[in-house]
């Protein structure tokens, strides 16, 4: 499924009472869409940007910068989020460039509704990572 298909048949979508708004932000090489922005009705700070490969889906939602991080605390947050990853379902931690992140993954060939539980379920897991992890922050 290519992402304009499935922008198309996210946008306003819903699932689990959570309406989904699909903007496609970037274009690829090709022209094609490279990355969608899916923001969940009630979790509008926390937008998870989509992009695909010809084999796999991924979703990835900004958590916060390095920066924001008490510089004391960076070591003892780097492992609570190994320790939290094994407790959040279908998520991930990871960093991009100095963005602390929450991903997920999942086949090209998932079904729409799977895709769009997947997607509230990550909004979710993002806001409750961010407030277990308040204690790290400035």
């Amino acid at each position: 499924m290519s992402l304009k298909e499935l922008a198309i048949q996210l946008n306003g979508f819903v699932q689990d009472g959570f309406t989904l708004d699909v903007l496609p932000i970037q274009k690829n090489d090709k022209g094609d869409l490279g990355v969608l922005q899916v923001t969940v009705e009630g979790f509008d700070e926390l937008p998870i940007f989509v992009t695909a490969t010809d084999e796999q889906i991924l979703c990835v939602t900004n958590l916060f910068t390095n920066q924001e991080v008490s510089p004391e605390l960076v070591n003892e947050l780097n492992a609570m989020l190994l320790k939290l990853t094994v407790n959040v379902p279908l998520s991930s931690f990871g960093m991009i460039d100095d963005q602390y992140v929450l991903f997920g993954a999942m086949s090209v060939n998932t079904l729409v509704d799977n895709i769009a539980h997947e997607l509230v379920t990550q909004a979710e897991n993002s806001l409750e990572a961010l407030e277990a992890l308040e204690e790290f922050l400035k």
